[in-house]
C-alpha cells in the first residue's frame, strides 16, 4: 500500500513532480532534472550528479578531476581531461606554447610540438590544446611568465589537466526538391559554380528579390542534383545553365544540403565548456609595453670577431622573424664589456638594416663589419633571464609580440570551408576585452584550433597568431562581436591576413 502513496520529489528547487513511490527511486536516478547532470569524471569513478547548473562547481570541486588518466588513453574534447608524463632529467617537454593573462588569449595554449620532446613521445597533445593545470599549479589566470617556470620546471611525473576544443563532425546530408514558377521580369536568381578538386555543382549565392530568393529555400553551398529531370551530378556549370534555359516557367530543382546534428558556434570568445572562476583583477599583471630600441656602441681590435652566435631571419625554420642572439662568448669582446645577452634582438649594424634579411643575408652584413674597430648596433633588449634551459634557444612568444610595429611582417593565408563547416577556429580580442589591450593596435587572435576544422586542416594558422585582415577588411581596433561577425558572414573561400610569431618553448 505505501508503494501507491503519492509523493512530491525531494529536489523541490529544481522539480515538483508528484508520482507513486514506487516510482520515486528511478524517478531521481533517471528523469529528475535535479540530478540529470553527471560529473565528466564518471569513467574514473566519481558518481556525483544534479542539477546541469551546479556540474560547472563540482568539476572544480572534483577529486577525481586531477587523477590521470591511464597511459595510451586519449584526450577526450570538450571536457578535462588529465594525463601524466614522465620526463628524464634536463629533458624537455617539447612544446611551445602562447597566451596568458598580459593578452586577450588569457589561457595557455600549445601553439606547437617538437618532434623529439616528452609531449611527442606520449603522443596525445594536439597542437591548440590549453592547459589549465600543471601539477600543484593552476593556469588558468597567470602571466606568461608564470606558465614558462611552471611547465619548465615541472618536476616528474608531470600531470597535465588538457581542454581540448570539441571536434566538428561531419553533418548528414539531405536531400530537397522544390519546384521554381518563373515570375515575368524577375529573375531566377542562383548563382552556381563548380568546385575545385571535388564534382558536381554548387549555389554560390542566391540574389536578392530573385525568384529564388523569394521561394527562400536554396541556400549558398547547397550541391544541385538534378534540374526537371536532368541528372547534374557529374555536369559543368555551362550544363546546368543550358538545362535552365530549356526548361519552361516551372523549374523543378533536385538538391542536396549538409546539416550538422547540432550547430555549435566554433567562431566563439571563449571555450563555452571549460569551467572558468571569477574574474580576479589581482591576477592581473603588468600590462604588455612595446619594446623600445637600444643603441650599443662596441669597440673591438680589427682581429676580434664580435664573438656571438645568431639565428632567425626571413623565410626561417622559426618564420619571419629577426635576428636574435643564441650566444656570447665570454671572453670575446662583447661578453667581456657585456654589450649584448643570449636573446637580445639585432635590428641593425652601422646602419644596416638586419631586420628583414634571411639568415644568411644577415650573417654576410655582420661578418662584413668584423673588421671595424667601431660598431653601432640597434638592438631590442632581450627578457630577464631565466632558469629555464632549452636546446633550441628562442626569445619568448611575448618578446615577438612587443617589438616595434615595423618589424612585423604579415603574410595571407586562404581557409575553405568544406560541406558548410565553419572555419574550424575561435578568436579573443578586441577593443572591448578586458586583457591585454595595451599595445599600440587593439588585435584579433586566434586562441584556439578545433580538431578537424578547416584552419587545422590547412596547417597554415596557428594559436596565437594576430589576424589583421579578413577578405581585406581590416579587423584594427574592432570589437570581439564584429571580428566574429565578419567571420561568420565570409564566403566559403576566406584570405585571412595575419602576424605569426613563434610561441615560447619548454
Amino acid at each position: 500500500m505505501l508503494d501507491r502513496l503519492i509523493v512530491v520529489c525531494p529536489n523541490t528547487s529544481y522539480c515538483q513532480a508528484t508520482m507513486p513511490r514506487c516510482d520515486l527511486d528511478p524517478h531521481l536516478t533517471s528523469r529528475c532534472p535535479g540530478n540529470r547532470a553527471h560529473c565528466p569524471n564518471e569513467p574514473m569513478g566519481c558518481t556525483w550528479h544534479g542539477p546541469e547548473e551546479a556540474r560547472e562547481d563540482h568539476m572544480w570541486e572534483c577529486s577525481y578531476r586531477t587523477r590521470a588518466v591511464q597511459a595510451g588513453v586519449p584526450i577526450k574534447d570538450g571536457s578535462l581531461t588529465t594525463i601524466e608524463v614522465h620526463r628524464r632529467r634536463e629533458e624537455e617537454l617539447g612544446i611551445s606554447f602562447v597566451g596568458g593573462n598580459e593578452t586577450p588569449m588569457v589561457g595557455i595554449i600549445v601553439q606547437d610540438i617538437q618532434a623529439e620532446g616528452v609531449i611527442a613521445r606520449d603522443g596525445r597533445m594536439l597542437p591548440g590544446d590549453q592547459i589549465v593545470h600543471v601539477n600543484d599549479t593552476d593556469l588558468k589566470d597567470v602571466s606568461h611568465f608564470v606558465a614558462r617556470e611552471a611547465l619548465g620546471q615541472a618536476s616528474s611525473p608531470i600531470k597535465l589537466t588538457v581542454y581540448r576544443e570539441k571536434a566538428e563532425r561531419t553533418g548528414q546530408k539531405e536531400v530537397h526538391r522544390i519546384q521554381l514558377n518563373k515570375v515575368p521580369g524577375v529573375p531566377l536568381g542562383i548563382k552556381i559554380a563548380g568546385r575545385r578538386n571535388e564534382p558536381g555543382i554548387y549555389v554560390v549565392e542566391v540574389l536578392e528579390d530573385s525568384v529564388a530568393w523569394r521561394d527562400g529555400r536554396l541556400m549558398a553551398d547547397d550541391r544541385v542534383l538534378e534540374i526537371s529531370g536532368q541528372d547534374l551530378r557529374e555536369a559543368e556549370p555551362e550544363r546546368a545553365a543550358d538545362v535552365i534555359k530549356s526548361c519552361g516557367d516551372k523549374i523543378k530543382v533536385t538538391y542536396s544540403r549538409i546539416v550538422k546534428p547540432t550547430a555549435p558556434d566554433l567562431i566563439q570568445s571563449l571555450n563555452a565548456d571549460i569551467p572558468v572562476e571569477t574574474f580576479n583583477p589581482a591576477n592581473l599583471v603588468a600590462a604588455l609595453v612595446q619594446r623600445s630600441e637600444k643603441v650599443i656602441n662596441i669597440r673591438k681590435s680589427s682581429r676580434e670577431s664580435l664573438g656571438i652566435s645568431v639565428s632567425g631571419g626571413r623565410g626561417g625554420p622559426k618564420g619571419d622573424v629577426p635576428i636574435f642572439v643564441t650566444s656570447v662568448q665570454p671572453d670575446g669582446p662583447v661578453g667581456k664589456h657585456h654589450y649584448l645577452r643570449r636573446g637580445d634582438i639585432l635590428l641593425s649594424v652601422n646602419g644596416a638594416n638586419l631586420w628583414n634579411l634571411s639568415h644568411l643575408d644577415a650573417v654576410k652584413v655582420l661578418k662584413g663589419y668584423a673588421g671595424c674597430k667601431a660598431l653601432c648596433l640597434k638592438i631590442v633588449e632581450a627578457d630577464t633571464p631565466t632558469n629555464i634551459e632549452v636546446e633550441r634557444y628562442s626569445p619568448t612568444w611575448l618578446t615577438w609580440l612587443t617589438l616595434p610595429s615595423y618589424c612585423h611582417t604579415a603574410h595571407k593565408v586562404c581557409l575553405e570551408k568544406i560541406n558548410g563547416q565553419s572555419l574550424g577556429f575561435s578568436i579573443v580580442g578586441g577593443n572591448d576585452s578586458s586583457h591585454g589591450n595595451h599595445l599600440q593596435h587593439v588585435t584579433i587572435y586566434v586562441k584556439t584550433l578545433v580538431p578537424n576544422g578547416a584552419a587545422a586542416k590547412s596547417g597554415h594558422l596557428k594559436c596565437g597568431d594576430q589576424i589583421l585582415m579578413v577578405n581585406g577588411k581590416s579587423l584594427s581596433n574592432v570589437s570581439h562581436t564584429q571580428a566574429v561577425t565578419l567571420l561568420k558572414q565570409a564566403p566559403r573561400r576566406v584570405e585571412l591576413t595575419v602576424i605569426s610569431w613563434p610561441g615560447t618553448l619548454v
